[in-house]
């Protein structure tokens, strides 16, 4: 890998629900996760149980989508060596647009992007149709990304990643959806069942995830105690940085109840994987 040839670049992590040889032979259904400098890939058996996640990322100093790093995952990655396994890519863009229905316009909609975020001229925009919130969601990512993924895994089906936030079933009167990334956070709010807020947005410490969120509920009148809030994670290393959170959200949930595993530190992500399985079924 041209920018990764030095092995201390890149951090991994690896779950698998048990330690039988025979757990990659049982996965019938892959989905992934692409992001600025990383990769989780998450196998399901034809039950849709999870069996094995498998995260890899590499230094924020490092440009954010290296085409070699990607590549190298698809090829030597033994969850995604059988590629009519793989489902669905769910694409971690923080440059996206949501526009009501009503006043949806493709061309018109892209402009409007395009004036907003700096999409850069090898990037694509891609359209998501939030069918129950009467919405659509562009998004943009690199088309070389785009390209290998299609080339690679030709039945696989990409959404944005914030997808699942949008998914009815999740929600209660008052509910804040937040995912955290190795470098930014995708949240969503929800207040009496309609759609009030969505942004993606970086951050450095749990602090400024508290400040955002706590300006947030400020702006909306909305007081801590009566919000749902669901916290997950993209991989295990994150882990701290939700404990940190809770200092500030002492109710927060990242999924422990509704996760049948004794690793503690693996419940933020395999929850989110199991919203992203059910998202793309």
């Amino acid at each position: 890998m041209s920018e990764l040839t030095n092995n201390t670049a890149l951090n991994q992590h690896a779950y698998n629900v048990h330690s039988g040889d025979s757990l990659l032979s049982q996965v019938t259904r892959v989905i992934c996760i692409l992001m600025p400098r990383g990769l989780t890939v998450a196998g399901f058996s034809d039950r849709g149980d999870l069996l094995m996640i498998r995260h890899s990322d590499y230094k924020k100093s490092l440009p954010a989508w290296i085409l070699d790093f990607f590549e190298h995952q698809f090829i030597n990655e033994p969850l995604l060596s059988s590629p009519h396994k793989v489902s669905a890519a769910f694409v971690a863009a923080d440059k996206y647009l949501l526009v009501p229905e009503v006043l949806y316009n493709e061309a018109t909609a892209e402009k409007w992007m395009r004036k907003i975020d700096f999409v850069e001229g090898n990037e694509i925009i891609n359209v998501h149709h939030l069918r129950e919130d009467k919405a659509n969601y562009l998004y943009s990512w690199p088309a070389a990304i785009r390209s290998l993924m299609t080339r690679y895994f030709t039945k696989g089906h990409i959404y944005p990643f914030a997808s699942y936030q949008f998914y009815k079933p999740y929600k209660s009167e008052c509910s804040l959806q937040c995912c955290i990334t190795n470098e930014q956070v995708y949240a969503t709010l929800y207040n009496n069942r309609q759609l009030h807020w969505h942004q993606v947005f970086n951050y450095e410490t749990a602090e400024d995830i508290a400040y955002q969120l706590k300006l947030l509920a400020h702006q909306h009148n909305i007081e801590s105690e009566y919000m749902s809030f669901q916290c997950t994670t993209t991989s295990r290393g994150l882990v701290d940085v939700v404990n940190e959170l809770s200092q500030y959200y002492p109710s927060i949930k990242d999924g422990m109840g509704n996760v049948d595993t004794t690793d503690r530190n693996w419940i933020g992500t395999i929850y989110l994987l199991q919203q992203l399985y059910a998202c793309a079924l």
